[in-house]
Parts: C-alpha cells; sequence; structure tokens
C-alpha cells in the first residue's frame, strides 16, 4: 500500500474522535453539529470498509501487518462494539 494511501485511512478515524470527543466535553455548537450531520456517518462506512478490506487483504497475504493496518483494524472493532454495546 502507498504511503499516501495509508495516510488517507486515518482521515476517518480522525473525524470521528473529534466528533466523539467533543461529545464527550459536552462542546456543541452549532457549527459542529452541521459538520457531524455530513461527515460522522461516511466516516463510520468508510473506516469499517478499510478494515474490512485490511483483514481479506492480511488472510488473503497480499499485504503484512503494519501499525496502520493494525490501528484501522483495532478501531474497526472498536467502532462496531460501540454501536453493539
Amino acid at each position: 500500500m502507498k504511503q499516501k494511501t495509508q495516510r488517507l485511512t486515518f482521515i476517518p478515524i480522525f473525524v470521528i474522535s473529534l466528533f466523539y470527543f467533543s461529545y464527550l466535553l459536552k462542546w456543541e455548537p452549532i457549527l459542529l453539529g452541521v459538520f457531524k450531520e455530513l461527515l460522522l456517518l461516511p466516516s463510520v462506512l468508510v473506516q469499517i470498509s478499510f478494515g474490512v478490506y485490511f483483514l481479506i487483504k492480511i488472510f488473503k497475504k497480499e499485504i503484512k501487518f503494519s501499525f496502520v493496518q493494525i490501528i484501522n483494524i483495532v478501531f474497526s472493532i472498536i467502532l462496531i462494539l460501540s454501536f453493539i454495546v
């Protein structure tokens, strides 16, 4: 996987983390709410897609474990568990 693509995988993680921390801090201005409505669902879907993609590639032995893939897989599992609990 190329370096630019690896950097792009951190965008959904950053967006989801930003909105999660703003929720924990109870910081909810109108502008953040608008961005939340526009960005959160696509970020969640892209993050879960990256996690599934990396798992499939690892099981097919097309790529090796690296820090980026591990972070994406772990974050996807945490994200899925947050919907269950």
